[in-house]
């Protein structure tokens, strides 16, 4: 099965769409709309927070709205454009967070981290998507136009303020595809989580004790070595990276 990509549809619908330019469904000819482009692309978010992105599809949309499929293409050519209307409503920052600012360029990289990863945890789906055509929309732009007053005052270049951006979103996006991803929801494994990791705590006991593991033995041997959940690990490695930032260009933070 093929992973669901974003920019997958025709780049002109999309875009119209998500700026609202192509003159939504009023300038159509036919019965009076019965819903608005935010109702089916919050249906669909919905539906997808459900059931993940396996589930997504126009008729499945359709039904959650109690229509038939071809109501929507009145809406939306199809489910590509809806995928790029969905990424960009799910990551638009909420009037909250656009009015919360770090004190220092640091704390404000931390927000974004963390804002990041509770947008990961209410939408896990994103994580199934390749997003190497990223949705270019108000709500993404927002909050990337967001994220960079991090650097106000601030004398680092503007390629270099992409790529801190770009290294913080990396450590979030891989700690929760680790942690936070959902199980296939088109052949979901017979098993639950804890009951997966039951099955194999005896084999790694073994391997650990056996000697063939030297370094494996000596980590395990600490109580609490792998007593940490995915918002720990990420804000580990943001904090070694903020560190890093922060001697490079010797901030304070």
């Amino acid at each position: 099965m093929s992973t669901p990509q974003t920019g997958a549809g025709d780049p002109r619908r999309s875009l119209e769409l998500l700026w609202r330019e192509d003159g939504a469904q009023e300038g159509r000819p036919g019965p009076k709309p019965r819903f608005t482009l935010e109702q089916v692309v919050a249906t669909a978010i919905a539906l997808a927070d459900r059931s993940g992105v396996a589930a997504l599809n126009m008729r499945a949309v359709a039904d959650e709205l109690g229509t038939g499929p071809m109501t929507l293409y009145r809406y939306v050519p199809g489910k590509a454009e809806l995928l790029d209307l969905m990424v960009d409503r799910a990551t638009e920052p909420s009037p909250e967070d656009l009015a919360t600012v770090g004190s220092d360029w640091r704390e404000h990289l931390v927000l974004l981290a963390e804002g990041t990863w509770d947008d990961f945890a209410a939408h896990p789906w994103l994580l199934e998507l390749n997003q190497r055509r990223p949705v270019m929309g108000p709500g993404s732009l927002t909050g990337f136009d967001w994220a960079l007053r991090a650097f106000e005052g601030l004398d680092i270049p503007a390629r270099d303020q992409n790529l801190i951006i770009t290294g913080v979103m990396s450590i979030v996006t891989g700690a929760a595809r680790d942690h936070l991803i959902a199980d296939s929801s088109d052949t979901p494994p017979p098993t639950t989580e804890s009951e997966w990791w039951a099955a194999q705590e005896p084999y790694l006991v073994r391997a650990a004790e056996g000697g063939d593991y030297p370094r494996l033995a000596a980590v395990t041997t600490e109580e609490d070595a792998w007593s940490f959940h995915g918002r720990e690990a990420m804000r580990f490695t943001l904090d070694a990276f903020l560190d890093g930032i922060g001697a490079r260009w010797a901030l304070d933070g």
